[in-house]
């Protein structure tokens, strides 16, 4: 009952989309109507500006950390997190006052493997990191990032290496187009080093 009850609040909390909230609130759109249409943070920072972009990562972020803040208190059990975290995702990803139209879950997942396992968290997700610099792609490292994540903890426990290899493939279905056009050539090109090169007035 109490991963019933941990999916159930994760999947509330995942139903606010900051992009759609920032969007209709401040910039008086709906941002799914622009760029990949996408509600999530890399549209709104492609589209509208990096600061609307941030924004709607730390909503994200600060609703993922509440769930799991509540889930916590309420379920002590650590599994329970994993459950809130599937929660999340399908909210995220599929939430029912946006007709199921929702984001990818990278910022979601990002902070509920830290908060699960830190250790391996912040490994993996330095591997997507790193995977991003070299690929110059948005597509294929956070899919990683999971998958490594989720093959880790199904070596350590059974139940949660399950959820986490579920929200795997919930992501990898949402990222489904960008996959292929990953593979077809036509996957757009991000250069992070470039950028950050240019933040810190290096010249290349």
């Amino acid at each position: 009952m109490a991963q019933l009850w941990s999916t159930l609040i994760g999947y509330v909390f995942g139903n606010f989309l900051f992009a759609i909230i920032i969007g209709r609130i401040f910039l008086k759109i709906d941002p799914a109507k622009y760029g990949s249409g996408n509600p999530g943070t890399a549209n709104m920072g492609a589209v509208f500006g990096k600061k609307w972009g941030i924004m709607t990562c730390i909503g994200d972020l600060l609703k993922t950390g509440i769930a799991l803040l509540i889930v916590h208190f309420l379920f002590p059990d650590k599994i329970n997190l994993a459950f809130a975290g599937l929660g999340l995702i399908l909210g995220h990803c599929f939430p029912l006052w946006n007709k199921f139209h929702g984001g990818k879950g990278v910022a979601v997942a990002a902070l509920l493997s830290v908060a699960y396992d830190w250790k391996a968290g912040l490994i993996t997700l330095l591997i997507a990191l790193f995977l991003t610099a070299v690929m110059q792609n948005l597509t294929i490292p956070p899919l990683v990032f999971i998958l490594l994540f989720s093959i880790y903890q199904l070596l350590h426990n059974l139940e949660a290496g399950i959820v986490f290899l579920l929200i795997a493939l919930i992501m990898a279905f949402k990222f489904r187009k960008d996959i292929v056009d990953f593979f077809a050539g036509r996957g757009k090109k991000v250069d992070i080093l470039r950028t950050l090169k240019r933040k810190l007035g290096i010249k290349a």
